[in-house]
């Protein structure tokens, strides 16, 4: 007679996804420390307040295992990746890009290979070959 815990059903949030968890709720910190910093309000804080909601979502539908919530994670980590790389090639690596912007990129990096493994695309039913 097998035992099956409850953490290795499908369906589930396994140690992985509590991982992802954390790195998308530590996004939405960083966005919320960023809206403190500010010294005045103007239109453009509204965008790291909506990507403070947006973490903070997709990190509860992670936690959830909801599917849209994968999705979401992929594409935003995707896009930071990308962009945060090209940033990095076209501004080059100084002591202010690398305090800034190279912990986001390693994250990002971080949360794709996360969601790509096999584990995480079970739980979340995320199935291709």
């Amino acid at each position: 007679m097998a035992i099956v815990s409850e953490r290795n059903k499908v369906g589930s949030p396994t140690g992985e996804v509590k991982i992802l968890v954390a790195i998308e709720a530590f996004a939405g910190i960083t966005y919320l420390i960023y809206l403190l910093r500010s010294q005045y309000f103007d239109a453009f804080l509204a965008l790291p307040f909506a990507m403070a909601f947006v973490s903070f979502g997709i990190s509860y539908g992670l936690y959830r295992v909801k599917r849209l919530a994968w999705y979401l994670s992929l594409s935003l980590s995707l896009f930071g990746l990308v962009f945060g790389t090209l940033g990095l090639f076209l501004v080059g690596l100084t002591l202010d890009f690398a305090v800034d912007y190279v912990p986001r990129i390693l994250l990002d990096l971080i949360t794709v290979v996360l969601l790509l493994s096999s584990n995480v695309r079970r739980t979340f039913k995320v199935l291709w070959r």
